[in-house]
């Protein structure tokens, strides 16, 4: 796992040049020697065919640079970059219209892979100021093209695949300080997102085709970059102090994929309103959030009788926990949302032709947060090396912020809080839950008469919520589940264990 993050550090490393996420000084030789140098830290060796410097610019010709890792490699050639001294104390930089790259992968018992890039830009400005200490860039982006051609090798046969990126009206700014390290600092915008795929399967004759785009989207970032560190190492750069974070916005996006096989075709069309996206990571935690608003979804395949669709007014997705492990347990949150759920009266009627059951948006919230510590190292550079330990995290406490379920006419509620023995075998709770549910019997009375559920299953579970629930309301239950230390657990003051 560690070398396919270097490798995929290493891409991103080399087309950042092109984007405007490099180092600079003041002068244009200046310029050149701090991106050399932050190639260098990044593993890429730097080759130039020839240097030309004339009226205060300097053309680098046949610029190549080359990393080697274990079994993979990457290879960016740019034909000519031009720095040019603008009079004024900054440095204009731009590039060759047409730029390409070669990366393999020959990795033990992972398939080889072969990807040629080529890359497209038009008029693709950075503007470097500031002092060496505190530079600043000023980006401008009109278009950037990337086009893949991949190629995946099993045994005899060869997979190929082709992608297709459009990054339209970019433009942002870039600062780095220097100070015990470097700290990075972005704010930028793009326009439009637009990128295809599709791929063939020789063997099956399957195929793949997908299309996207986004448009409005905005992203800030922060990281810092301690000196004298490895960053093709990304567990060793996060315990040497290492952090990055980045928050994105996005407006309307759009999402198609054609799937042709065997069993016949697929068709899967997505789109949303707008959506959010966060990531947070540092040597003692890692964090990503999403969430995406007024979400339609439809799916069309052969084999289907009917087409399939579905609606949510929102999703909010939230991971965040300890990746390191630490004798001090670190906070932890994990939440899901989905709002306002709703599938199309097609799919009702294929088991609810008389609508017995109500058809309202449906709701579910699982908000949780905690303490706890991370048992192995989850950047370590071979898998074998995470699993050293039994399990990978450990909970200390937990919190249940809030539990919703609300569907079919029927109502969950839950909340609660609970600290773990971890000395045990198995980890021993001690703390209390609150449910409260309405509307169950109603639901299960409506399954029996549409022939789902046999009234025998319906009694039994009847009488189980009698005997661990009371009864708050009209089809309401409510339930306090106790867990006491030594193992017993009550429901409403009577024992279970």
């Amino acid at each position: 796992m560690g070398r396919i993050m270097a490798v995929s550090a290493g891409m991103v490393c080399a087309a950042a040049l092109n984007t405007g996420a490099v180092f600079a000084e003041v002068s244009p030789g200046q310029v050149w020697d701090a991106w050399k140098s932050q190639y260098k830290l990044y593993g890429y060796d730097v080759s130039v065919g020839s240097e030309e410097s004339s009226a205060g610019a300097l053309r680098l010709n046949e610029v190549a640079l080359t990393q080697d890792i274990e079994g993979s490699s990457m290879v960016v050639n740019i034909p000519q970059i031009t720095l040019r001294d603008l009079g004024n104390g900054t440095v204009e930089a731009s590039f060759a219209k047409e730029m390409t790259a070669v990366a393999k992968s020959q990795i033990d018992e992972q398939v080889p892979m072969t990807m040629d890039i080529m890359m497209r830009q038009a008029d693709t400005l950075m503007i470097v100021s500031g002092t060496p200490a505190n530079l600043a860039y000023d980006i401008t982006m009109p278009e950037f093209v990337i086009e893949m051609d991949q190629l995946v090798t099993e045994g005899d046969v060869s997979v190929p695949a082709k992608v297709w990126m459009s990054l339209s009206g970019g433009k942002g700014t870039y600062v780095v300080k220097e100070d015990g390290g470097q700290r990075i600092t972005s704010d930028f915008d793009l326009a439009g997102l637009r990128m295809t795929a599709s791929g063939a399967d020789p063997e099956t004759g399957s195929t793949f085709q997908m299309e996207g785009r986004m448009v409005d989207l905005k992203a800030v970032s922060d990281a810092f970059l301690p000196e004298g560190v490895d960053y093709v190492d990304m567990g060793v750069a996060l315990a040497a102090g290492m952090d990055a974070s980045m928050d994105m916005t996005q407006g309307p996006s759009s999402f198609k994929m054609d799937l042709s096989g065997p069993d016949g075709n697929v068709t899967i069309d997505a789109q949303s309103q707008s959506g959010t996206f966060g990531m947070k990571m540092s040597e003692e935690t890692l964090r990503y959030a999403t969430s995406g608003q007024g979400i339609t979804m439809a799916a069309r395949a052969d084999a289907m009788p009917l087409p399939m669709s579905a609606a949510m007014d929102a999703v909010v997705f939230d991971v965040g926990f300890p990746v390191a492990p630490n004798e001090e347990p670190s906070a932890f949150v994990g939440k899901l949302s989905l709002e306002g759920l709703t599938i199309a009266d097609q799919l009702w009627a294929m088991f609810d032709p008389t609508g017995q059951l109500p058809r309202d948006p449906a709701t579910l919230t699982v908000d949780l947060s905690g303490e706890g510590r991370a048992t192995m190292d989850f950047f370590a550079p071979e898998p074998e090396m995470m699993m050293d330990a039994p399990m990978p995290f450990e909970v200390e406490t937990l919190s249940i912020n809030k539990l919703r379920l609300d569907a079919v006419g029927v109502e969950l509620d839950g909340s609660g809080a609970m600290a773990f023995d971890n000395s045990m075998p198995m980890p021993m709770p001690v703390g209390q839950i609150d449910l409260r549910l309405a509307g169950a019997n109603g639901l299960m009375g409506k399954l029996v008469n549409m022939g789902l559920l046999p009234q025998d299953q319906v009694m039994f579970a009847q009488m189980m919520l009698g005997l661990y629930a009371r009864p708050t309301g009209d089809d309401e239950l409510s339930s306090t589940i106790e867990f006491k230390e030594g193992g017993e657990i009550l429901a409403n003051g009577q024992r279970i264990q």
